[in-house]
């Protein structure tokens, strides 16, 4: 985490910087989310995983790779901000058939915005979101707004009193 003056991907501005792609790009870093989060999918009979990308990229990737692994193979697919304007023009990146069940992942959550923005489009497509899955949630707001909007939210760190500690 760093200190300083920062404007966040939402517009608001924060005294510090969380960049979950220093932790999912690192290889152990990844390596323990991807296996605390595929815990996750057999309890929740979810066969699928994504969110928006670019955060969720390495996730979503480490996640459908150690799944080869297991009996539980999971599908991966990425939710752009908007759709494509050329080739195929698709907001969603990978195989989402309909009636999917799916846990939605990121590597922060501040305001929600990208996260319920991407279960927009994925419940457009008629797949059925689980629970929501993220590395660190910011004490923000967005932790609430996903669980009013009616899904489960689990974070593997939160922000309190500007430090970041371990979930419940």
């Amino acid at each position: 985490m760093q200190l300083g003056k920062f404007v966040l991907s939402s517009g608001k501005e924060s005294a510090f910087y969380f960049d979950g792609r220093l932790l999912s790009l690192d290889p152990e870093g990844i390596a323990l989310i991807a296996t605390l989060f595929l815990k996750e999918f057999a309890s929740s009979r979810a066969n699928f995983v994504g969110g928006p990308t670019l955060g969720a990229d390495p996730i979503v990737s480490a996640i459908t790779l150690l799944s080869y692994y297991s009996t539980h193979l999971i599908n991966g697919f990425l939710v752009r901000g908007d759709k494509k304007k050329h080739g195929t023009e698709k907001q969603i990146e990978g195989n989402l058939s309909k009636d999917a069940r799916v846990i939605v992942v990121d590597d922060t959550c501040t305001t929600g915005k990208s996260l319920l923005n991407s279960i927009k489009v994925i419940e457009e497509k008629g797949a059925k979101v689980m629970r929501v899955l993220v590395v660190l949630d910011r004490n923000e707001g967005g932790a609430s707004e996903i669980k009013k909007a009616g899904f489960l939210f689990t974070s593997l760190f939160t922000v309190q009193n500007s430090k970041v500690v371990l979930s419940d």
